[in-house]
């Protein structure tokens, strides 16, 4: 791994969490999202979900770093998701906004702490049934941003509408 790959890989983590930043500037945190599901979550859900993924992207990371491994113990993603909701809104709105910001300084810390001759390896995702590199992870949740700014947007969109 070049010094340049990690650079665009953190780029690539600040931009993606700049666009969904930008999106929810100004917006009311509360707006739903989720409407047809079972969820009923909101922006600030959402916020929360991602930052919950990033610290266990920066948890596995940080345990490939090491020469261990870690994952999520018997995951059910639904179950894992919704408890992860259920711990996010008992923040206040301010304090789900600066989990979110900090969980990606955590996550993009993890890839700047990993020295480069480790980038290609071969480490364990935190939902256990997948295996990959660092950049592959990295576009993952990337991608996994991109999708839940789609729907903020969409959303957004449709409280305009009404």
């Amino acid at each position: 791994m070049t010094v340049d790959e990690k650079k665009r890989l953190l780029d690539l983590l600040a931009d993606a969490h700049s666009a969904l930043r930008a999106t929810v500037e100004g917006v009311d945190p509360e707006l739903r999202v989720h409407t047809d599901t079972d969820t009923g979550w909101r922006i600030r859900d959402i916020l929360g979900h991602i930052a919950t993924w990033d610290r266990e992207v920066a948890k596995s990371i940080r345990a490939f770093r090491t020469g261990t491994e870690y994952c999520i113990p018997d995951l059910d993603e639904d179950v894992f998701n919704h408890q992860a909701a259920l711990v996010q809104r008992e923040l206040s709105a301010q304090q789900a906004f600066a989990e979110w910001e900090q969980a990606r300084e955590d996550f993009k810390a993890a890839v700047q702490e990993m020295p480069s001759d480790q980038f290609p390896g071969d480490l364990l995702f935190p939902w256990g049934d997948e295996r990959g590199s660092i950049a592959q992870i990295v576009e993952y949740m990337v991608e996994h941003d991109t999708e839940h700014r789609d729907e903020i947007v969409k959303a957004i969109q449709a409280s305009q509408d009404d």
